[in-house]
């Protein structure tokens, strides 16, 4: 039984006591340990590394999937019969689906936290960001190329069943039915192989040939689908990586020009701070010349008009005598 792991990221772990049977997975099933949703608010720098370890556990707990999904791949190529491969393909497309979904959480949760310019600890996050985001892209790397190797050997198996079925089918005819599934197209060209069957073949094989090349051609089908999903993936982490490097280095840029137009103006103001002091000391110079200047008319007038005494009393004496 699937289980839904986002549904549980904000719920405690059940008590092992306390599982119904019903609910405990079947024999054989893994299930990825669960995984608890954060709830920091990473506009804070607590609240951001906290999302940056919430994230890495999170891509611990893919890794940890896609070497269950490789295990389980490997044992569905060595199904003894269509019952246990049908067996084990429930589970791998479960498995296969909850990575997928967490997945997509990852990329979620590290846009929420994106670095922008508002950020004063930038350098930091900066760091933490991009380190983080290159873990979630080797991860993903690894899941297509897990899906990649998977493909290559179901095409093989794949191959191997139509000619089993259809001695007479040629290289050509095979090709293009693994061409079909990879394509993603319906299994048209691998039905009319087996309606080519001989009655004897048919009599031997029946249905149960049809339903396994259709079930394999199904197969090459969803992992085609899923390597092309994860390669958009990839893209579009790497499309992020690129444009916040390139959005941090303008940010860093556009410090650096603040910086040197504050030492500009540093400097400016004290070339204004020295000539307002030159402006002052002129004026006071100037200031100081004017008084001189006056207090020399000021002197130069008051001698110029002050009265004569000594020649006036004299005259006054010589007129006073009597005549003899």
């Amino acid at each position: 039984m699937s289980v839904d792991r986002l549904a549980e990221l904000s719920r405690p772990a059940p008590v092992a006591g306390g599982v119904d049977s019903q609910t405990q997975p079947a024999p054989g099933r893994y299930e990825m340990r669960p995984l608890l949703s954060s709830q920091s608010d990473p506009s804070s720098m607590d609240g951001f590394l906290n999302e940056i370890s919430h994230i890495q556990e999170t891509i611990r707990g893919i890794n940890e999937n896609i070497s269950r999904v490789e295990s389980l791949q490997s044992s569905m190529l060595q199904a003894a019969d269509a019952r246990e491969e049908a067996r084990i393909r429930s589970q791998l497309d479960s498995m296969t689906s909850e990575t997928q979904q967490f997945m997509t959480h990852v990329k979620q949760k590290i846009k929420e936290i994106e670095p922008t310019s508002r950020h004063s600890d930038l350098a930091i996050r900066k760091n933490q960001f991009s380190n983080v985001t290159k873990s979630f892209m080797d991860t993903i790397q690894r899941h297509r190329q897990v899906a990649l190797d998977f493909q290559k050997a179901e095409s093989r198996q794949y191959e191997r069943q139509i000619r089993i079925a259809n001695p007479n089918a040629t290289p050509d005819e095979i090709d293009q039915a693994i061409s079909q599934a990879e394509q993603g197209r319906p299994a048209v060209f691998a039905q009319q192989l087996m309606q080519s069957m001989t009655n004897e073949q048919r009599r031997y094989d029946g249905q149960q040939t049809l339903d396994a090349v259709k079930e394999r051609h199904e197969d090459i089908r969803r992992l085609a689908k899923s390597v092309e999903e994860l390669s958009s993936l990839f893209e579009e982490m790497q499309f992020l990586l690129e444009n916040q490097a390139k959005v941090l280095a303008q940010i860093e840029e556009s410090s650096y020009q603040v910086v040197g137009d504050m030492e500009k103006g540093t400097q400016e103001v004290g070339k204004a701070v020295h000539y307002a002091k030159m402006t002052r000391k002129k004026k006071w110079i100037c200031f100081g010349i004017f008084a001189v200047i006056v207090i020399i008319i000021v002197i130069v007038l008051a001698v110029h008009f002050a009265p004569s005494g000594g020649s006036g009393g004299g005259g006054d004496q010589s007129g006073g005598q009597p005549q003899q």
